[in-house]
C-alpha cells in the first residue's frame, strides 16, 4: 500500500511512469500545499525597522536595496516536487516556512556576498594584497572555522521574500562543461524560479564590533568601501543564485538603495555610482 509519506520521500526515486491512482495522489498532496501556501503568504512580519536601528551604535549602517531581478533566481527547496497549474515538478525552490513565499535565506546572502568579496581585486583604485583582503572579509563575515577563538562578523542579514506570485516552471537543458552543447541522452530538468522581473529587497546590518586594537572611522570605511564592491560584484556579476556560472540571479542596473548611517541621516539612492560615491566620500566634507 503507498501512503503519503512514500509518495513524499520515495517520488523521485520512482524509475518508471506513475500510474493514474499515484499522480493522482500526488496531485492532491501539491494542491493541498499550495492551498496552504495561499493562505500563509498574506502574513505580515515584523522588519527590523528604524526604531531598532536608533539604538545602534555609532558607525553602524544599516543598508536596504530594492531590486528588480534580470535573470531569473534558482534555489534547492527541501521539498521533492510542487504542482503548479495542475502540473507535477521536481526541483521547488526554497520557500518560508510560516508564511510559504519564495525566499532568499539569510544564510543564502551571506555566503554568496563572501563569494564576491573574495573576487574583489581593488579597493579605492588600487590593487588590495591578499593578506589585506583576508582581514577585511574575516573582520566582515567572521571566521570560517568552528573552533573556539572563531571571530564573529560585523555583517548580520536578513532573509528576502518575494511575491507569493513570482514563482514560475523553468525548464534547463543539460550542457556539456566543455563543449557546452546539449549533453546526449539527458532530458531536459523542470524546476521552480522566482522569474526575471521579480522584485525584491536585500537588508544588511553592518554593526562595528567585535573590535580589534586597530578600530578607527578609517577602519570602518575600509569596510563600507570593500562591502560595497562586493555587493556590485554579487548584483551585477555573478549574482545570487544557486547557478551563478550561468548567470542566474543577477539584478538589473540602478536598483534604489536607502542607507542609514550612524549618527548621519538617512540617504536615498536612485543611482549605484551615487552610492558608491557616496560611501567612498564619508566623513569628508559634509559627511565629517
Amino acid at each position: 500500500m503507498i501512503t503519503d509519506d512514500a509518495i513524499i520521500h520515495d517520488y523521485y526515486l520512482l524509475s518508471v511512469e506513475p500510474n493514474s491512482e499515484l499522480q493522482e495522489k500526488i496531485l492532491n498532496l501539491g494542491n493541498k500545499k499550495h492551498d496552504i501556501i495561499e493562505k500563509k503568504s498574506d502574513i505580515k512580519l515584523k522588519e527590523f525597522d528604524k526604531k531598532d536601528f536608533e539604538k545602534m551604535p555609532r558607525y553602524s549602517m544599516l543598508l536596504k536595496i530594492k531590486f528588480i531581478l534580470k535573470r531569473s533566481y534558482t534555489s534547492k527547496g527541501e521539498g521533492e516536487f510542487n504542482v503548479i497549474n495542475g502540473k507535477i515538478f521536481e526541483n521547488p525552490i526554497v520557500r518560508d516556512k510560516l508564511t510559504g513565499l519564495p525566499m532568499v535565506r539569510s544564510s543564502t546572502w551571506k555566503g554568496h556576498l563572501r563569494f564576491a568579496a573574495e573576487r574583489v581585486n581593488n579597493l579605492d583604485g588600487k590593487n588590495i594584497n591578499e593578506i589585506t583582503k583576508s582581514e577585511i572579509i574575516e573582520r566582515l563575515f567572521g571566521s570560517e572555522t568552528t573552533s573556539e577563538d572563531a571571530v564573529k562578523g560585523r555583517l548580520h542579514f536578513f532573509p528576502t521574500c518575494f511575491d507569493k506570485k513570482a514563482a514560475k516552471k523553468d525548464v534547463i537543458t543539460p550542457l556539456s562543461r566543455i563543449t557546452r552543447t546539449p549533453v546526449s541522452g539527458k532530458s531536459p530538468i523542470t524546476l521552480e524560479v522566482v522569474k526575471e522581473g521579480a522584485k525584491g529587497k536585500f537588508r544588511l546590518l553592518y554593526f562595528p564590533y567585535p573590535r580589534d586594537k586597530m578600530f578607527s572611522k578609517e577602519q570602518v570605511k575600509t569596510d563600507l568601501m570593500f562591502l560595497t564592491k562586493a555587493l556590485e560584484l554579487m548584483f551585477f556579476t555573478y549574482g545570487f543564485s544557486a547557478k551563478k556560472t550561468s548567470g542566474f540571479g543577477v539584478i538589473k542596473s540602478n536598483p534604489t538603495v536607502v542607507v542609514s548611517l550612524r549618527p548621519d541621516k538617512q540617504q536615498t539612492f536612485n543611482e549605484w555610482n551615487e552610492f558608491k560615491n557616496y560611501i567612498n566620500n564619508l566623513w569628508s566634507g559634509d559627511h565629517e
